[in-house]
């Protein structure tokens, strides 16, 4: 049986690669992969991604350049004895539906470093402090929530002065919802919010999807060109009724 935590990282992974997928798609012409040991490191854009969770920490790792090919994103496989690593460990190569990136699930830290290490030994280190995990409390995973009432979520470790993302993907028949908002660990969805199509069918009851997001996102050092980000969220099913 898959389990809640599998079930998360499963879908960190599905964001991860349909934001690989949008970055092709956006007003490029094509998505070629080329090797990280014909460019120069002020040649590669990096994009180093943490996701946190309570009992996990998954670094994702890709890399791209825009020299190859002008008006199209060239992603790059690391090749040439280049590497990468997170708190010192090595991070594998996985398969993309575009592009290849690099992953490691690792124990949750106060602060993660990544390293990119170059074939002759020259290193880049990029470090970014962590964030506190996020978990809904309310609503419960299967909840029946009336559109015709407040929906009142609540999460954990609420930051002061930060930003959380609340996010109701659209279905078929039922309109969606996005919003940032102060990550206080409470927030309402007013009554009314989500509108049922006149074409969707009897009984109106249909299942749904919140997730609620929290993240720090950091330029890299002079040396390197990218970012550097740790994320936290959760996300949870629920069914809208009348």
């Amino acid at each position: 049986m898959e389990t809640r935590k599998n079930k998360r990282e499963n879908a960190t992974n599905r964001i991860f690669n349909a934001l690989v997928c949008c970055l092709c798609l956006a007003g490029l012409t094509g998505c070629y992969t080329a090797d990280s040991g014909n460019y120069a490191t002020d040649e590669i854009v990096f994009d180093f991604v943490v996701d946190v969770t309570e009992t996990t920490a998954t670094a994702t790792a890709s890399f791209w350049t825009y020299r190859a090919i002008p008006g199209n994103v060239v992603y790059l496989v690391l090749t040439d004895f280049d590497t990468v690593m997170v708190n010192g460990i090595p991070m594998s190569r996985k398969r993309g539906p575009v592009a290849d990136y690099y992953s490691v699930t690792i124990p949750p830290a106060q602060e993660y470093t990544f390293t990119f290490r170059r074939g002759d030994g020259t290193s880049y280190d990029s470090t970014v402090s962590a964030i506190p995990p996020l978990t809904i409390t309310r609503p419960t995973s299967g909840t029946w929530v009336s559109r015709a009432a407040d929906m009142e979520i609540e999460w954990t470790n609420s930051i002061e002065g930060g930003v959380a993302t609340v996010f109701v993907p659209g279905g078929e028949y039922v309109n969606g919802f996005l919003q940032d908002v102060a990550d206080s660990g409470t927030y309402t969805i007013p009554a009314g919010t989500f509108l049922v199509d006149a074409s969707a069918p009897q009984p109106r009851s249909f299942g749904a999807s919140l997730s609620v997001s929290r993240r720090k996102r950091e330029t890299l050092g002079p040396e390197l060109t990218g970012h550097i980000t740790v994320r936290s969220g959760d996300t949870i099913q629920f069914i809208t009724t009348e």
